[in-house]
């Protein structure tokens, strides 16, 4: 059984919230659940209700992660491995979020999982304690709001540039010119790159190809892209040719694009499953 969901944040928090998620799976058999899962673009902080699972990204072993834990970006590809029915609440944050509610830098945790309590405090405790005993997912999302809401009213979160330009990269799918972005930004490119950097994670070029090819892992799993259609779909997000985009997208996935397309059946049914 898999139950997923995402929930729009009420208005005053979509300059910072893309959404809340849950995500309960119970399993049918001891073999434990694969899924792998491309670059999404976005942090995100999240709490288990139920039994804790392992991650594998960025070259690194199997993991079991923090009950709460805050993640950055995804440079690469991740693993997730489930041998236990699991059940969680996530926030997921837009690109600079983190980093204008809670003053984070970003780039101390891209490809990592950090125990929540560790970084934001004793807070969390009661926290995480209020959604394990809430009998509604609806429960959970006040809590969530809640801890939000008392964030906002706590510092300034005015979002800046730099928010803007990585909502702009995240809306544009990747297909943007980031040299005519700092221009319309009337930015230096250093300085552009290390308030990124900072708030964001990786550089904004590397976030605009993590963007494209994240966003094209999700269109060949869930409509099951014909192999026979490339060039169409080269042109279409702005590659200069069939090579280029070939070199690129294994440089994320560590697969061509056909072999992802053949052997990614594992998240084409997920995604079908849950969608």
């Amino acid at each position: 059984m898999i139950f997923y969901k995402k929930i729009n944040p009420p208005c005053h928090l979509q300059p910072f919230i893309e959404c809340f998620y849950i995500w309960e799976m119970q399993l049918d058999s001891k073999e434990p659940v694969i899924v792998e899962s491309p670059p999404s673009c976005y942090a995100s902080v999240v709490f288990n209700y139920k039994t804790v699972y392992q991650v594998s990204s960025a070259n690194k072993n199997f993991q079991s992660i923090p009950k709460s834990f805050i993640t950055g970006q995804a440079s690469k590809n991740y693993i997730l491995k489930i041998d236990q029915s699991i059940g969680l609440i996530g926030i997921v944050f837009r690109p600079a979020a983190l980093a204008t509610i809670f003053g984070l830098e970003m780039y101390e945790f891209t490809d990592e999982r950090f125990d929540l309590r560790a970084v934001m405090g004793k807070e969390i405790d009661t926290l995480q304690q209020q959604i394990e005993d809430a009998f509604s997912h609806e429960e959970r999302i006040g809590f969530l709001v809640n801890f939000l809401n008392q964030k906002l009213l706590k510092y300034d979160c005015t979002p800046n540039r730099t928010d803007y330009a990585a909502n702009l990269i995240i809306e544009k799918k990747g297909i943007i010119n980031i040299n005519m972005l700092m221009d319309e930004l009337y930015v230096s490119k250093r300085q552009f790159e290390r308030q990124f950097l900072s708030k964001v994670g990786v550089s904004p070029k590397y976030y605009a190809r993590m963007r494209r090819v994240g966003y094209l892992c999700n269109l060949l799993a869930t409509q099951k892209w014909n192999i026979n259609d490339w060039q169409d779909l080269v042109f279409q997000m702005g590659y200069y040719d069939q090579a280029h985009f070939i070199r690129d997208f294994t440089s994320f996935t560590g697969k061509t694009p056909s072999v992802y397309l053949k052997k990614n059946v594992e998240l084409a049914k997920y995604l079908s499953e849950i969608s």
